[in-house]
């Protein structure tokens, strides 16, 4: 099942190089876009995303408590 994804995928890939080289603008647009999309995903893996090491993203004590006005409900 990977395998026919791997080849469809090349397929597409391909047909998308044909059509920008052919000069049809629409193919060219998801190329570039395929390309940066892929760039920044692999950029942000390489630079470590968004992670904060040792510390939670919230305050936990903020959760446990309420609404100020909702104490002794």
């Amino acid at each position: 099942m990977r395998t026919l994804a791997v080849v469809l995928g090349v397929l597409v890939l391909g047909a998308l190089v044909v059509l920008a080289v052919a000069g049809v603008s629409a193919a060219t647009a998801v190329l570039v876009t395929v390309a940066a999309i892929l760039a920044m995903i692999v950029l942000g893996t390489k630079l470590g995303a968004r992670h904060t090491p040792d510390r939670a993203p919230y305050r936990p004590e903020a959760e446990d408590q309420g609404p100020a006005g909702a104490a002794g409900r």
